[in-house]
């Protein structure tokens, strides 16, 4: 086994990626700005796992980041989790902290409608002149803590749905509201537990799979992250921009000469990301899909808006009846047998949240139909 991660250890198959050296070379500032990195970016670490027989996916050193420009730290102050951003000056990216200043402001963030990650505080480093740190929450992805229920997309599309009215409300459009660029707070999930940032079912040591709570007995938040091509207006309008840069290139009115209205190509992102990410790959989502194809309908002027395309989603939550709209997700490549097994753990699922909710007058059976408080 030491031979087998000696030859692996060669090939820089553990290394720092290129864009972890950036943190390990600014390490030292940040400790000095009360920010400590994980012990991987610490100048002169080297692998705890060489010259042993122990796989190096045991240690929790071996978990890199492959976040650009992103980072995990802890806040010295408090301890707590934050994520630090490095945004270098950019044609792309010269507005992005002040529509976050402006977006999670104290008066802004008193609205349970807003769903923008909150920015901490900013700073600069004097030997890098040519940009600035940012820093908010740490969120996880949904990949390492993915939704299980039916219930689950519709409380996070509720969410997202009401998170994207409330950006146009205020007169922002994200224009890149998709993919990595939604986020979760699944804290509540793990009991208290602190979890590791790169892999939060696992605990912070990498040593134990976390026990965790269904979403809808917890508290989970979804956020939008990365307003670094965002726009925000002032005056009546009409309010148009032009630009193909973002994660879906998809939507058809995307130009870099021909102006078009970014709000109804955030409704576009918001829906094909649904689309894509959910019933792409699960059967027992239809009953959403009419709304998100009007809400990616090739004619911009033929979507609905942002306000319109919720009140649409908070009646079609109300209409699946009882266990399937509590059922778990099924995959379309699922199996006969599969289906049978996940569908007698979603039996015993709705038998528990029945208990529960007659036992404790829960509200878990109403979970999803609702915006949450």
């Amino acid at each position: 086994m030491a031979r087998h991660i000696a030859k692996y250890a060669a090939k820089g198959t553990y290394n720092l990626h290129r864009n972890e050296i950036f943190w390990r070379d600014v390490q030292p500032f940040l400790l000095a700005k009360g920010y400590r990195l994980r012990a991987r970016y610490e100048p002169g670490w080297t692998p705890p796992w060489i010259g042993t027989d122990i796989d190096p996916d045991y240690f929790e050193e071996s978990r890199g980041s492959m976040l650009p420009n992103v980072i995990d730290a802890r806040r010295l102050s408090d301890d707590a989790l934050v994520a630090i951003k490095w945004i270098p000056d950019a044609e792309h990216t010269r507005d992005e902290i002040e529509v976050m200043r402006f977006l999670t402001s104290p008066d802004m963030l008193l609205d349970p409608d807003n769903h923008c990650v909150p920015l901490l505080t900013t700073f600069t480093n004097p030997d890098m002149p040519n940009g600035v740190f940012t820093v908010t929450p740490w969120l996880a992805d949904l990949h390492g803590v993915p939704l299980e229920y039916v219930n689950d997309v519709v409380d996070m599309m509720l969410q997202m749905f009401s998170g994207l009215a409330f950006l146009h409300r205020h007169n922002v459009a994200h224009r890149d509201c998709t993919g990595w660029n939604i986020l979760q707070d699944v804290s509540s999930m793990f009991f208290g537990r602190r979890s590791h940032p790169m892999n939060p079912a696992f605990s912070e040591d990498m040593q134990q799979l976390l026990p965790y709570r269904m979403r809808a007995e917890s508290h989970v938040r979804y956020f939008f992250i990365d307003f670094g091509i965002s726009t925000r207006f002032t005056g009546p309008g009409p309010h148009l921009v032009t630009g193909e840069i973002g994660r879906d290139p998809s939507a058809p009115e995307l130009s870099d000469e021909i102006p078009y209205d970014p709000f109804k190509l955030d409704v576009y992102l918001l829906a094909n990301y649904f689309l894509n990410s959910f019933l792409g790959k699960y059967t027992n989502l239809e009953f959403l899909r009419p709304l998100l194809l009007d809400m990616t309908h090739p004619n911009p002027l033929a979507r609905p808006t942002a306000a319109q395309a919720l009140q649409r989603l908070q009646a079609v939550a109300r209409e699946p009846y009882g266990i399937s709209f509590r059922w778990c997700l099924i995959k379309r490549n699922y199996t006969y047998p599969e289906r049978v097994v996940f569908g007698v753990a979603c039996l015993a699922r709705e038998c528990v949240a029945h208990a529960r909710a007659w036992l404790f007058r829960s509200d878990v059976l109403s979970f999803g139909r609702r915006l949450p408080p």
